[in-house]
């Protein structure tokens, strides 16, 4: 029964919760729920293109939810776990930069946007998410959002240079590595509910979204989510169970010889062009390639360069593609005008070492608390779903974190959100390991 209670939200570790507060953790996670829907599975784009018009849903869900989680004491439950400091920290560091910026309303405005997304998408999980059952039902949130994804990939995917890269007709993330990685770090979740489910259907259901994810990663030919993925897989060979590496090797051949049939061969030939001395005479794929590759050098030594020159508050949050044209006369009289491809240059470029280092301790302290969960409920038989949900989460953090390196995505959500929930799943951890330990000794 106290497993139960604590499972379900009906009590805390502290005791019994009154029937208002029970209401008012319903209310709030279920905004929530609604909110990460919305905004990973990027709903409010897609109802754009079906209806021709904006209904603002983050607006309706999202607000509510931050002004839930603030009522609700869920700003102190977010500064009781480390990544909340580092992040809403390098929230306020982005701020401290704009006097010193070489365009300071340029960097204003990127400041505005981030706050709309990165703390918030912080606050509303870490602060919302309070019981067990609360992050198996957030789990659920990215899981469905990763199905809504996979399903705009599928029905409003569009064919790239040729034939060889696929990417969205619309949206924020309609760029081919962007949509790449949104799937790379939601894909873990699909991941939680086949090895947690017990209904086989839903399992069935659960491995084939996998499988379409996959597929649609490698088509869009990113080799930094190849590389991403790579690691991704490494790491579940690490920390999985003796049954999920066998079902890896036993898998793994099978689901490359699907991939070779089903992707494209100019998408293979894009994938595996890494230096010109693998781009033939003529071979204008391998050539656009290569010359990608060479571009993505260039401005990763620029945005060392700049992390030097400007080492405390950088040349301004989302002034590199400004500052590296400007400054620059590499393409005639100035330079490519381009994000520096990134996200960890771009911080240290554009907000200087202080900022890399609350990026960097934001991300490794989610792990942490990720892998001290992992650790503790491995030893435990009746913790493995506790164990599951922090695997794939890990899973989720480590392939974003890698695909990263070489996208500019510091200034989005996802990486506030991943330590929501992660400070949420180690707090709810906590309750449940005490709550089945006495329920064992009973």
């Amino acid at each position: 029964p106290g497993m139960g209670q604590t499972a379900g939200g009906a009590t805390d570790a502290g005791g019994a919760n009154s029937q208002p507060e029970q209401f008012q953790s319903t209310i709030g996670c279920a905004l929530a729920f609604a909110a990460v829907f919305v905004r990973f599975g990027y709903l409010h784009e897609t109802l754009v293109v079906l209806a021709r018009t904006k209904l603002y849903l983050l607006y309706v869900f999202a607000a509510p939810a931050l002004l839930a989680a603030l009522l609700g004491g869920g700003l102190g439950r977010t500064l009781r776990g480390r990544p909340g400091l580092y992040w809403l920290g390098f929230a306020a560091w982005i701020g401290a930069c704009i006097p010193f910026s070489v365009w300071r309303s340029g960097s204003f405005y990127l400041w505005l946007g981030y706050m709309k997304v990165g703390p918030v998408a912080l606050l509303t999980i870490a602060g919302l998410t309070v019981t067990w059952r609360q992050c198996r039902a957030m789990m659920w949130a990215f899981a469905l959002a990763c199905g809504m994804s996979i399903a705009n990939g599928l029905l409003f995917g569009k064919q790239l240079q040729g034939g060889e890269r696929t990417a969205l007709t619309f949206g924020s993330i309609g760029n081919s590595n962007d949509f790449a990685a949104h799937l790379l770090m939601l894909a873990p979740f699909l991941l939680w509910i086949a090895l947690s489910r017990r209904l086989f259907l839903v399992r069935l259901a659960a491995l084939a979204g996998i499988a379409m994810a996959l597929g649609l990663i490698v088509k869009t030919a990113s080799r930094g989510a190849m590389v991403a993925l790579a690691i991704d897989l490494l790491v579940f060979f690490w920390r999985g169970t003796a049954r999920q590496r066998i079902a890896l090797c036993l898998l793994a051949p099978v689901a490359l010889s699907a991939l070779l049939v089903i992707v494209p061969r100019d998408t293979w030939r894009r994938l595996s062009s890494l230096s010109t001395r693998e781009a033939g005479v003529g071979d204008a794929i391998a050539a656009e390639a290569v010359a990608s590759a060479s571009l993505r050098q260039h401005l990763w030594l620029k945005g060392l360069q700049y992390a030097v020159e400007h080492p405390i508050f950088g040349v301004g949050p989302g002034l590199f593609a400004d500052y590296e044209g400007s400054s620059e006369k590499t393409v005639g009289t100035h330079g490519y005008y381009m994000a520096p491809h990134n996200s960890y240059t771009q911080v240290a470029s554009e907000c200087g070492f202080p900022g890399l280092l609350l990026f960097v301790a934001g991300i490794v302290s989610s792990w942490r608390l990720l892998n001290r969960t992992y650790r503790t409920a491995r030893g435990r038989p009746e913790c493995e779903d506790i164990r599951t949900v922090a695997f794939c989460v890990m899973l989720s953090t480590i392939g974003f974190c890698t695909a990263a390196i070489f996208l500019s995505l510091a200034y989005t959500f996802y990486l506030p959100a991943l330590a929501g929930l992660a400070i949420a799943i180690s707090r709810a951890a906590d309750r449940e390991f005490a709550v089945r330990a006495e329920s064992a000794l009973a």
